[in-house]
């Protein structure tokens, strides 16, 4: 894992959503631009999405992380939007 990368995870396990860093856990800094935000969401969507490990044949335990990972991963962007007035 990259820090960054282990930051971002431990921000979507660990932390209490309303204290989580939105911008950790979609792997970004405050100062990037709206459009690399969105850009590493769609990037996070496109790894994390439930169906693409139920194609690959994932165990459903993974499927399930995955399922909390994009709830996380929504409401992480979703704050940066409101925040942004995106």
């Amino acid at each position: 894992f990259t820090p960054q990368g282990f930051e971002r995870l431990k921000a979507m396990h660990l932390d209490e959503p309303k204290k989580a860093d939105p911008y950790e856990i979609l792997g970004v800094k405050r100062t990037d631009s709206d459009a690399d935000i969105k850009q590493a969401y769609r990037q996070l969507i496109r790894e994390n999405h439930p169906d693409k490990l139920m194609a690959d044949g994932m165990p459903q335990e993974f499927i399930d992380l995955a399922n909390d990972k994009m709830a996380a991963i929504n409401a992480a962007y979703d704050q940066v939007k409101k925040e942004r007035k995106l």
